[in-house]
């Protein structure tokens, strides 16, 4: 695992916030799936700048980044890397192979979403972009 998704995986581990973590259930198991949906997008993003895809990995880099970095409800940050390592697996395979429809809604979700939160309205047009160009959407 390259340094940089090694501090990535960091910051994720790190960024779960404290108040959540009062509920041992729930967060235990929000906890897991955002780490297993870590686990997903760091070989996501690895996967697609072995094979050249080095600016759409970046996207998605920036994009799980400032997601964790973003104080926002602990239910939507899971929903949005889930989603955006979703996207990261659809890019890997042939275009042919992926589920076009189903990442064309996902991405509206994501974009409608990170609009809404006001820390990430900015960063969907500074990167999504990147990703609806790499899916012709």
């Amino acid at each position: 695992m390259s340094p940089a998704l090694w501090q990535l995986q960091r910051r994720v581990d790190r960024a779960q916030p404290r108040a959540v973590r009062v509920m041992k259930v729930g967060s235990d198991i929000r906890d897991s799936a955002i780490r297993a949906a870590m686990a997903d997008m760091v070989n996501a993003v690895a996967g697609l700048k072995q094979s050249g895809h080095v600016e759409l990995s970046e996207a998605l880099k920036q994009l799980v980044e400032r997601v964790v970095g973003c104080e926002i409800l602990p239910q939507t940050r899971q929903e949005i890397i889930e989603d955006l390592a979703f996207v990261g697996q659809q890019a890997l395979l042939r275009p042919e192979q992926r589920k076009r429809g189903v990442v064309k809604a996902v991405l509206a979700y994501i974009k409608h979403t990170m609009q809404t939160v006001q820390p990430l309205t900015e960063t969907w047009y500074t990167f999504g972009r990147t990703i609806e160009n790499f899916f012709n959407l």
